[in-house]
């Protein structure tokens, strides 16, 4: 007998497994985008300066884009609820509101760029500070087009529409693919290809968002436009966004004295989210219109909840055993060649190790993050994350000291793994009834699964030469299938509904 909750699983699955194909194509790009510019440019005061100028049209402005994009699925479903036109009014206010203040804040760093570019670069030479600037002044508009992409974007998911905005990014990454291998060694170049890809990104979403109605703008007023109650609720995130990007200035300035430390962060980071983006982070994008509609209905949230983190483990505790055991032929296949040297490839996958021992984290702290959200509970997670990156900040300099620049990875790691515990335990007290029982039974079938994989993975590191990238392919196959006939053997119910969906898929 097919239950509504095993219905609303199944179709949940199905979504995340379509959204995560879109996604892991997308990040598949972003990641040659990551080997070029290495290729080209290697780790040095250029790939630095680049890092660093990409961050800085956002740096003001991303805690407020990421505060409007989280409250503003829950509003827009209660506008919905009171009609078509005041859901118009909801979403024009946003977009006007949202863009103008975009502008002042991109017109504020622009102007204030020496001092800020300075003060995340304190030890760097007079050489890099001066490219900084000037990269950073020509990705500038980048800030516009990164808010009405995310704008757009949050419009989509509200209306379950979820592959545009992964198509938009596969787009966005091969402009600057096209601008690296079109740049002859010119950095400047890379910069400019880089704003276009922003642009085509945002762009993108154009046709689909206007098929769905965002085009039909309506006046409106501060006062029934939502944008009051919109501003209430983001205070907290916008806090928590600022604290956020505190850390991010943090670990420049404290790896900014040896070069080439920030692009080695750059480089292993996104390896490590190549997992933690496309497949983590979907799920909790994914379930998050749903998590929202069940809010008031305890037993629904809970089966929402539980099953989005019995997923974030199943895929995020192997992915992170993996990558601990495969880190140095991971970043040889990927990176080592060209300008990227032997050496370079020891310090990334040092902290390639360390930002993986955080991956987990990464995706429950998320669905975490949607479960209070959805309950319009902002304010925990707001002083969980700032103690979490205030804990980050501490550990920097002592673990940086101790182990260079992976140091600086395994302080993100560490806080991001404590801020999860936390809002775990406060979510578990605050609402009791989050499927405990199957989360632990998800947890104990993983923990087998994983473990007899990494006694495959270290066997077939003992035999094989995993330096060749044929051998390191078949290495992480063999790897995986032990894994996923364990859960199978173990009976795990996510397993058996994605080969259930599978086989119906095969039968059409």
């Amino acid at each position: 007998m097919v239950t509504p909750e095993s219905a609303n699983k199944k179709r949940s699955m199905t979504a995340i497994a379509v959204v995560m194909a879109f996604m892991l194509g997308s990040k598949l790009l972003g990641f040659l985008r990551e080997v070029a510019l290495s290729s080209k440019f290697g780790m040095s005061y250029v790939t630095d300066a680049y890092k660093v100028a990409f961050d800085i049209p956002c740096l003001l402005l991303s805690a407020l884009i990421a505060a409007i994009a989280a409250v503003f699925i829950p509003i827009y479903n209660e506008r919905s609820k009171l009609g078509e036109a005041e859901k118009r009014r909801f979403v024009t206010a946003v977009l006007v509101v949202g863009l103008l203040v975009s502008a002042v804040v991109a017109l504020i760093t622009q102007l204030s760029l020496g001092w800020l570019v300075r003060a995340m670069l304190p030890d760097a030479s007079d050489e890099t500070i001066e490219l900084t600037i000037k990269l950073s002044t020509i990705m500038m508009p980048m800030a516009l087009f990164v808010f009405l992409f995310r704008m757009l974007g949050s419009y989509l998911q509200a209306n379950f529409n979820f592959m545009m905005s992964a198509i938009a990014t596969c787009f966005s990454a091969i402009c600057v693919i096209a601008g690296i291998y079109l740049s002859n060694g010119n950095i400047t170049v890379v910069a400019v290809w880089t704003l276009v890809g922003m642009a085509v990104e945002f762009v993108t979403l154009i046709p689909r968002t206007t098929r769905l109605g965002v085009a039909k703008f309506s006046r409106f007023t501060i006062a029934d436009s939502g944008i009051r109650q919109l501003a209430f609720l983001m205070l907290p995130l916008l806090v928590m966004g600022v604290f956020d990007q505190m850390y991010i200035v943090f670990d420049r300035v404290v790896t900014s004295s040896i070069e080439g430390d920030i692009s080695a962060l750059n480089y292993a980071y996104r390896i490590s989210t190549m997992v933690s983006s496309a497949f983590l982070l979907t799920i909790s994008t994914v379930l998050y219109p749903s998590i929202t509609k069940a809010a008031d209905d305890k037993r629904e949230f809970a089966e929402q909840f539980s099953f989005g983190v019995n997923l974030n483990m199943l895929i995020g505790i192997p992915a992170m055993a993996m990558l601990l055991i495969l880190r140095q032929p991971v970043v040889r296949a990927v990176y080592e060649r060209g300008a990227f040297l032997p050496s370079n490839t020891l310090t990334t996958a040092g902290c390639l190790a360390c930002y993986s021992v955080g991956m987990v984290g990464v995706g429950l702290r998320e669905i975490l993050n949607r479960a209070f959200w959805a309950k319009k509970s902002m304010r925990i997670p707001m002083m969980v994350g700032v103690l979490g990156v205030i804990l980050n900040i501490a550990l920097d300099f002592p673990l940086y000291n101790l182990f260079g620049v992976s140091g600086v990875a395994l302080s993100q790691s560490v806080s991001i793994f404590a801020a999860a515990a936390a809002l775990m335990i406060i979510l578990k007290i605050k609402y009791s009834d989050i499927g405990s029982p199957a989360m632990l039974a998800c947890l104990r079938k993983t923990a087998v699964a994983t473990a007899a994989m990494c006694a495959a993975l270290l066997a077939l590191q003992y035999l094989l030469n995993l330096d060749s990238i044929a051998y390191l392919l078949a290495a992480a196959l063999v790897g995986l299938l032990v894994y996923i006939a364990l859960l199978f053997v173990q009976k795990t119910s996510e397993v058996s509904m994605l080969f259930s969906f599978l086989k119906a898929r095969g039968t059409k």
